[in-house]
């Protein structure tokens, strides 16, 4: 109780300070408290990233539903849906999950010994790569639950009101007082736009990432079907089509890391 009540507290002390700063220029009390109230909605926005953000990150286990009964005494509790991978995100993160099964299973069955290291070898990558698309799940369902509902262009629309007022005042407190409230609404609209932007990111990357997966089990069941085919100490198996797989899956892995730590960057840093 008392982790959540000192955050809050540092939110006010904040938003208080900012007010007390328009005051102390001349700002009468209607103008001040905008800008109270917009320095402790950007000090809260940066403190539920960073903070959900810097959470351990779910086992792969839990990425995965579980089959048969519990026996843990919490096993009968409910959900709590806000903890959840939203729906667009975990219908990848199923995905990929049976994508990594799939070439497990056709690793145990590959029926000769000279395809087997280089499906076992694949299996693996496939399976950590699938378990990794955790991480990008979690940063989507921190954005998601951070607080961040409210519709950037809505605030763009409050700024521009803001600023049409403060050009209609004469220079003075209250006109510096618009001003500010202004600069901070403009500077959560950036932040939330970014948000969304970052969002669609990765739940773009992730998609394609799935796509691959299953696209190089599809290639170990090819192989294996090459391979039943022929006589391997004839032909060599063709593991190119598998490895150009491997290596966009990679890739698109690297381009989840990135995005999840511009996420870090957006609540340490603030917007351009």
């Amino acid at each position: 109780m008392g982790s959540r009540l000192l955050p809050a507290a540092a939110v006010g002390l904040f938003g208080v300070a900012g007010g007390v700063t328009a005051l102390l220029a001349g700002a009468p009390t209607a103008a001040a408290l905008p800008v109270g109230a917009g320095v402790g909605g950007l000090v809260w926005a940066a403190h539920a990233i960073t903070g959900r953000l810097t959470r351990p990150a779910p086992s792969s286990a839990s990425a995965r539903p579980a089959t048969g009964r519990s026996d843990s005494p919490d096993a009968d509790r409910p959900t709590d849906a806000s903890s959840q991978p939203p729906a667009d995100a975990t219908r990848w993160l199923t995905r990929a999950a049976a994508a990594a099964d799939r070439l497990e299973n056709q690793c145990r069955q590959s029926p000769k010994a000279s395809l087997w290291p280089a499906l076992a070898t694949a299996a693996t990558s496939v399976r950590a790569a699938a378990d990794r698309l955790t991480t990008a799940a979690e940063a989507v369902r921190v954005i998601d639950t951070s607080g961040t509902s409210t519709d950037h262009h809505d605030l763009d629309r409050e700024r521009e009101r803001l600023e049409k007022e403060a050009r209609a005042l004469p220079d003075g407190p209250l006109r510096r007082a618009k001003q500010d409230a202004a600069r901070a609404t403009g500077q959560r609209a950036a932040t939330l736009k970014r948000l969304t932007e970052l969002r669609q990111l990765l739940i773009t990357t992730m998609e394609a990432t799935a796509l691959r997966l299953e696209a190089a089990a599809e290639r170990g069941a090819m192989l294996l079907s090459l391979q039943a085919a022929t006589d391997a100490s004839a032909v060599p198996t063709d593991l190119t089509a598998l490895d150009h797989e491997l290596e966009a899956v990679q890739a698109g892995l690297d381009t989840l890391d990135e995005v999840t730590r511009s996420l870090h960057g957006t609540a340490d840093e603030p917007p351009e």
